[in-house]
Formats: structure tokens, sequence, C-alpha cells
């Protein structure tokens, strides 16, 4: 009966267990062995004086630290108390043989160190998904074994591409790696040994100047820097879902990309500080495979030239471009002797079905790029959005209604 009771308990939000275990003696000897403690602005009510770290440290003396499954601790982003002192302690009751998942996230302006010891002996071994935010972060080689942590996020985390190390020695089942915003982040190797790795995302680690990756199965990588970064992805076999933000990409992306992953199936482009350039020479291989193609481009730029992209993906199904800057150029197609168009036949875009332009203006090599695609007798639609994605004027309601924002950048967090 004890352990319907205990399961029952576990199925409340931790307001609700809270409330049931004040008012029945069996929620009450439950509430010691709880599973999912969650510490948030939205359930920890603050009142008669009491802070948010009284609150937690009463809840986590009356538990026993036994049967947790979950712990995530959100402080609030302003929060002017000393509570960081009872981190450690709070740790050690609930990180033990049997919690699955860890979340910490502290206040950005805070220095606050990770106490990576209460990983050790075995505490961690059970952890499948760890998720640190606003905190430093500085494994060693003692570094407890994560053999079960699958999910690993950290989110404007201090930590070196070497710590990093420490934890993918010890993690060989990740499957899931996510890195926001790590400044301290130079140098990044994803290892071999990491079979199972799958997906990786790292997003504004402004710092890295290189990245190698050695895992062979990862199937979606996700990128995104303002600065120069040397890549080395290895022979990404497997990779079939591609998302870069980088300074001057273009010219990597059609060269040396199709030989280093052959199989991708999505790819999204977003470049910027791309220069006036003329039509690149055909990529030497090709993406076989690849049927949705996305490049953002962000500078003045030869569109004309894009159809070498289309041509190294005889697969392709639907291409979307988006100029970022839209220029305010000379029409010269209004010329009194306006030059010719640009032509390159021989292109057959068998596939291709659908064809999105935003921001499309007169520039030229946007209309001989326009041309020749409308050349290709298997598409199906070619809109050009004029208004950057903004309502037109027969799209508007009434005269009071609130005016359309513009999207943001394509490329955002998916995990």
């Amino acid at each position: 009966m004890q352990d319907i009771w205990c399961h029952n308990h576990s199925l409340m939000t931790i307001r609700d267990a809270a409330h049931a275990a004040c008012v029945s003696r069996a929620f009450g000897s439950s509430w010691k062995s709880y599973p999912n403690l969650i510490f948030n602005t939205r359930t920890i009510v603050l009142r008669d004086g009491m802070d948010f770290t009284c609150r937690v440290d009463h809840i986590l003396e009356k538990h026993s630290g036994i049967g947790v499954k979950a712990f995530e601790l959100n402080f609030p982003f302003f929060y002017k108390s000393d509570g960081y002192k009872y981190l450690h302690r709070w740790l050690e009751i609930v990180v033990k043989p049997g919690i699955e998942k860890l979340t910490l996230a502290i206040p950005e302006r805070e220095e606050v160190n990770f106490p990576c010891q209460v990983l050790s002996d075995g505490n961690g071994s059970s952890m499948w998904y760890l998720h640190l935010a606003y905190c430093a972060f500085h494994p060693t080689v003692s570094l407890g074994c994560l053999r079960s942590l699958t999910v690993l996020f950290l989110d404007c985390v201090r930590i070196t591409g070497n710590e990093l190390g420490y934890i993918f020695s010890s993690c060989v089942a990740l499957e899931h790696l996510e890195l926001r915003e790590c400044s301290e982040i130079t140098y990044l190797k994803i290892p071999s040994q990491l079979q199972r790795l799958s997906s990786v995302h790292v997003l504004e680690c402004h710092k890295l100047r290189t990245i190698k990756i050695e895992a062979p199965n990862i199937c979606r990588f996700h990128f995104t820097t303002f600065h120069n970064v040397e890549f080395s992805l290895g022979e990404s076999l497997q990779l079939k879902n591609l998302e870069m933000l980088c300074c001057r990409l273009l010219y990597y992306a059609l060269e040396e990309l199709p030989s280093i992953a052959p199989n991708l199936e999505t790819f999204s482009i977003f470049s910027y500080h791309e220069v006036v350039n003329t039509t690149m020479a055909l990529a030497p291989s090709k993406f076989l495979h690849l049927k949705y193609l996305s490049i953002s481009i962000h500078g003045d730029y030869d569109y004309f030239s894009l159809i070498s992209f289309l041509d190294a993906a005889p697969s392709l199904e639907m291409f979307t471009l988006n100029v970022l800057i839209r220029q305010e150029c000379i029409d010269e197609l209004l010329y009194k002797d306006p030059p010719r168009l640009r032509k390159l036949p021989g292109y057959m875009l068998d596939k291709l079905k659908t064809v999105k332009i935003s921001r499309f203006c007169s520039s030229k090599s946007l209309v001989e790029l326009a041309c020749h695609i409308l050349e290709n007798p298997a598409s199906e639609r070619l809109a050009l959005d004029t208004t950057g994605g903004g309502l037109r004027c027969s799209d508007r309601g009434p005269v009071n209604a609130p005016s359309c924002i513009e999207p943001r950048m394509p490329i955002q967090r998916s995990w």
C-alpha cells in the first residue's frame, strides 16, 4: 500500500504534493521520498518574508534524499541572497545513485562553481540528463563516471575545451550535446569514442576558433558564431541535417562540404559579410541527397552565383533564399541600354518544386537567378516576397491593427 501512495504522490506537481502532505498522514510520509524536486519562481511561493533559499532549505531538510529522480533548481535571476553557500549541501542530499535528471541555473552575475565532487563515488552513474546554466563547471580527470548520460546542455557555463574532454571520456552513451554561449571554449574536440552521439549544437561560443569532430554517427549539427572558425568534420557520412551561421561561409559550403557530408538532406546556411563575387566553379562533388536548402545572406553578393549550389543538388525539392540586406541599388535593368541578363544553359533542376526568395528587389543578379529558376520545367511554385516577411497593403486589417513584426533570424535553438 505504501508503494501505491508513493507512486500517486510522485504524479503530482511539487506544490500539489506539498499540499497533500499537509492534509494526509499517508502522503506526509511519502513526501520524504518525493522523486521530482523542481524549485523555481513558479513552484516556490514566497510569503511571510521567507526568501527563496529558506523555502528550498526547509523542504530539503524534510526530504530524506532517497528516491529523487529529477532535481531542478532555478534561482531567481535577480537573486540577492547568499543562498549559494547552501548549494553544495543541497546537491549532496539529492545527487545519489538513482537520480536521472539534474538542472541547475544560477544568475549570470554570480561566480558560482558547480561542485563536481557530488558526481563522484557512483552518484552520477544513473543520470541521463544534465543541464547547467550561468555557473562555472571545472571537471577534472577524477570526475565520476557518467556512463548513463545521454543529454548534456551547458548554457553560459564557464568551462574549457580540455575540461569538456574529461566529461566526454566518462559519458560514452552521450546522444545530444548542446553548448550555448560558453565563452571560455577556444578548441572543441568531439572524440570518436562517442559512438552514440547523433545531435550537436554549438551556439554563440564566441571565443571558439577550432572544431574537430571525430564522432562517426552525428546526423544533426547546428553551429553559429560571428568569427572565422576552422572546421574539421571528419567523414560525416551520417550527417543529414546541417545548420550553420558563420562569416563568409558560402565558398566553404560548396567546395568542401559535399565530400565531407555527402548524405545531407537538409542544409541551412546563414552567411554574413559576404562580398561581391562571380559565379562559383562547379563543386568537385555533389549533394546527391539534399532535398531542402535554405540560404540567408547578409552582405552585398552576386546572387546569380547561387546557381552553382542548385547544380550541386540534383535531388533538391525546396529552395529558400533570404536577402537580409536590401541595398538601395541603381536599377540597371531600367537603363536606356540595359545590360544583358546572364544565362547558364544546360542546368536542369528536374526535382525542384518550390522556391521562395524573401526581400526580393530589382537587383540584376536576383532577377537573373529568378529567370534561371523560371526556366526549370519542374517548378510548381516561385514566390518572390518583396515585403521582407511583413504584411502587404491588401493583407492589412483595421487601421489600428498592430504592424507586422519582422521574423527573427532562421537559425534557432531546437532542442
